[in-house]
């Protein structure tokens, strides 16, 4: 079975693939619940994105999960085998 993982102990595996959040403090614009969790693409939340430019020019990177209050992530657990 699978069990939550903090997101400050170990990220997932930057890949085109999904797992599951949870968001303990809610938040950002992409509108995580206090308590909430949901899917999202690991490489969309966990990757650096651009995020514009500084005032000198230099390009801005943010990974999503940090605005969202994402604070965990787990794998989907294994298909049902019957």
């Amino acid at each position: 079975m699978s069990e939550w993982i903090k997101c400050s102990e170990r990220l997932p595996e930057l890949k085109d693939d999904s797992v599951l959040v949870f968001s303990l403090t809610g938040g950002g614009q992409y509108g995580f619940p206090i308590g909430g969790y949901d899917m999202v693409h690991i490489e969309d939340y966990f990757r650096d994105v651009g995020d514009g430019l500084d005032s000198e020019g230099n390009q801005l990177y943010t990974k999503m999960y940090l605005s969202a209050g994402v604070t965990h992530w787990m794998p989907y657990p294994d298909r049902p085998t019957e």
